[in-house]
């Protein structure tokens, strides 16, 4: 069935329903997901986002468990509010993986971990979960609904974290 939908005053667009309106959560979701602890360091989140090219990375606890949200949004609220919140490091610092470092590199560091604040300092707390087993389109309404580019999947029977979907996950199953 093609509907039509106002764009803007004078314009519309037709919509064509493709597969996607056929796809769950757990059929776009990411399963790798990458995590940060509520202890790392700022210079060590912002490191993992930008080596991972992502811009937000769950939060867990010392038992792994997820309490929360950590984005490039909240690093850089943090320094705006307290410019000298940001991590001092050296020259060239995202140049190269700790794969590349020589041992004697990890000696130099301008600012002592303890100084820095925190993942769990600045994280979101609340976070967003859907079922593997809720419909792409559900998905895409609630992280719509909340203005968020993230949600954690979890599995409907254990309520265990299965996988992440994210603003740019939802645009390619649509694309396809």
């Amino acid at each position: 069935m093609t509907q039509i939908r106002p764009t803007s005053p004078g314009r519309t667009v037709e919509a064509r329903p493709g597969r996607w309106v056929h796809l769950t959560a757990a059929d776009i979701m990411q399963k790798g997901i990458i995590t940060v602890s509520d202890s790392t360091p700022l210079s060590e989140v912002e490191r993992v986002l930008s080596e991972h090219r992502i811009s937000g990375v769950p939060v867990t606890d010392q038992a792994g468990k997820v309490i929360g949200v950590v984005s490039v949004r909240d690093l850089l609220d943090r320094y705006v509010e307290d410019p000298d919140a940001r991590p001092k490091r050296a020259k060239h610092f995202y140049r190269v993986t700790a794969e590349e470092l020589e041992e004697r590199d990890f000696d130099f560091s301008e600012t002592p971990d303890e100084s820095e604040d925190t993942a769990g300092s600045i994280m979101t707390a609340e976070i967003y979960h859907v079922l593997a087993t809720d419909p792409v389109v559900e998905v895409a309404r609630k992280m719509a609904s909340h203005h968020i580019h993230r949600v954690i999947v979890t599995d409907p029977e254990n309520g265990r974290v299965v996988g992440i979907i994210t603003s740019m996950g939802i645009l390619a199953a649509i694309s396809a």
